[in-house]
């Protein structure tokens, strides 16, 4: 079972790691970290409660609009990691010409999440947006769900709200 899990994380990682471009680009700059409370809404007759905890967040921006997102969360009793894709909106033209309002950055996400306990994995996807406060301070939020591709778990929905600090 957590050998599925370790599969999924690198199936993700490695997927993502093609918009880096040469080891030259990396710029630490570029990074980030974060903490979030995080509120758990089983679905399918999980065996999480609906129940909160917390999560901690590195990432790295590999452009303006595509980030890699790691995550460590402890979710009533259990530990999940996730690996995620995010996708800024705010880095297209059309943004600007919808909302036109430049502190507030939303995002989808993409890629894997999972339990540690159960040795469960599956896909994940999700909506979120940042408010800047200042240009290294950002509220964030965070809406995704995750498909259990095992038996236990068959569909995961997490809320999460906290900060992002850029370096």
């Amino acid at each position: 079972m957590a050998p599925r899990i370790l599969c999924a994380f690198l199936a993700a990682a490695c997927a993502f790691a093609g918009f880096g471009g040469t080891d030259a680009d990396f710029d630490f700059d570029r990074r980030y970290a974060g903490a979030a409370g995080a509120l758990v809404l089983p679905q399918g007759g999980g065996d999480l409660r609906r129940r909160g905890g917390g999560a901690l967040r590195v990432g790295y921006y590999f452009t303006d609009t595509v980030a890699l997102d790691g995550e460590v969360a402890v979710l009533e009793n259990k530990v999940g990691l996730a690996v995620r894709g995010l996708w800024h909106l705010q880095g297209f033209e059309e943004f600007g010409r919808l909302f036109g309002y430049e502190r507030f950055d939303p995002f989808v996400t993409a890629g894997a999440r999972g339990w540690l306990a159960d040795g469960e994995a599956g896909p994940s996807a999700g909506v979120g947006a940042l408010y800047y406060l200042t240009d290294s301070w950002a509220l964030r939020f965070d809406a995704d769900f995750t498909l259990g591709l095992e038996r236990r778990v068959e569909t995961v929905h997490t809320l999460a709200v906290g900060v992002q600090y850029s370096f």
